[in-house]
């Protein structure tokens, strides 16, 4: 495998390589042709128009136009941490009631200092500015870890959208920096550990979000957390959306809802970040005071549905180029996880079946990152009563 076995996923953390079956590197005669859509637009392979959405999919509100009066609900990381019961509480409510209607809330007073995020997204943008050859050193070969181009070539919606997927792991991070910064040791040195700084501060954020939320819920704080082994599925990434010629029909990444329990973002000024609420596409706004925290397909089926995974998508524009800096925190890939049996009531019965990350993920790839993929996860009817039955 080269270069792609310093960051793909490995047997030795229980993250199973995904095969493209529709997407791998194909021949054009004697030329092969790029697996990535942005890859494929770069050298030619594709134009504009093969990105272009159709029809009611089409991108219906600019980059830059947002909820008035900033309706997304923030909570405070401190009140969550301090010993003010009514702060705590109050806090910890509105928490619980976004994650129930939104699928969306920002954070503040994190504890995460600006000037560290702000280094690590300059970091990552040094390695935009490489030529693709030098980014091709650690290509994803199979759409997980390492440089991923923009979507598969074969599928339907191609991403605007290039990204760093990381493996949150010291040594993968090491390997794949010192790879790609070879030739200046010192910036590979201080690049690996912004990062690997960065993401433990993110772990440790997520953990305690994911225990408040599990609170809310009536269970232990640690009963999903606990879950976090060898094989969890923590990764980060940073996205670079380039300028668009016609944001009018291209997305940069379509509508669309993350796998894992949750994902914490940073967003630069630019905007573009969209979430779809009772029907109708909101603008978040960039703020640097706060993290965009949203929850994931695993989130929503651990809670029998009590909390949302919200479709969200990233709409280009003319003039600049977008980053942004996601933490996904998830738990264990290979472990079949269920929902506890203290949410499963006659008036909520069990909505979902058991199921592994893996098997998601690899579901999700092969359709596409379908908007309702987490249909995928219900239970047939009878399964329902008999599993309403047992909890009562």
């Amino acid at each position: 495998m080269g270069a792609s076995e310093v960051t793909g996923p490995g047997d030795e953390d229980g993250v199973k390589d995904i095969e493209l079956k529709d997407g791998r590197e194909v021949k054009d005669g004697d030329v092969p042709v790029p697996v990535y859509s942005m890859q494929a637009l770069w050298d030619g392979k594709m134009t504009v128009k093969d990105f272009e959405v159709t029809g009611k999919e089409q991108p219906t509100l600019p980059h830059n136009v947002f909820e008035q009066d900033e309706a997304l609900p923030v909570i405070d990381i401190e009140a969550l941490l301090g010993t003010d019961r009514i702060a705590r509480e109050a806090n910890m409510a509105t928490m619980l009631e976004a994650a129930k209607s939104w699928g969306f809330f920002k954070i503040r007073n994190h504890g995460v200092p600006l000037e560290v995020v702000k280094k690590v997204e300059s970091n990552v943008k040094k390695f935009f500015t490489f030529p693709m050859e030098k980014k091709l050193l650690v290509k994803a070969e199979n759409f997980s870890f390492g440089y991923i181009g923009g979507s598969p070539v074969t599928w339907g919606y191609k991403w605007w959208m290039e990204g760093l997927h990381m493996k949150v792991k010291d040594e993968a991070i090491r390997n794949m920096v010192n790879l790609v910064f070879s030739d200046d040791k010192e910036f590979a040195k201080e690049f690996t550990k912004d990062l690997t700084s960065y993401f433990g501060t993110m772990r440790d954020l997520s953990r305690l979000v994911v225990e408040c939320l599990t609170e809310g819920l009536g269970l232990r704080p640690d009963t999903f957390t606990k879950l976090e082994t060898a094989n969890a599925i923590c990764n980060a990434r940073v996205n670079h959306y380039p300028r668009c010629p016609d944001p009018s029909k291209v997305f940069g990444i379509p509508g669309h809802t993350d796998p894992q329990l949750l994902s914490i973002l940073y967003q630069d000024e630019v905007g573009g970040l969209q979430v779809l609420r009772d029907g109708k596409w909101i603008g978040i706004r960039p703020d640097d005071s706060t993290f965009v925290v949203n929850l994931g397909d695993t989130f929503q089926v651990l809670s029998n549905g009590i909390l949302h995974s919200a479709v969200h998508r990233v709409a280009l524009n003319t003039l600049r180029s977008r980053y942004a800096t996601i933490y996904f925190y998830g738990i264990d890939n290979t472990v079949p996880l269920s929902v506890p049996p203290e949410l499963v009531t006659k008036d909520r019965p069990l909505k979902y079946r058991p199921f592994t990350v893996n098997e998601y993920r690899e579901y999700l790839v092969h359709k596409q990152l379908p908007i309702d993929s987490i249909k995928f996860l219900e239970v047939q009817p009878k399964a329902t009563e008999s599993a309403t039955e047992l909890a009562q």
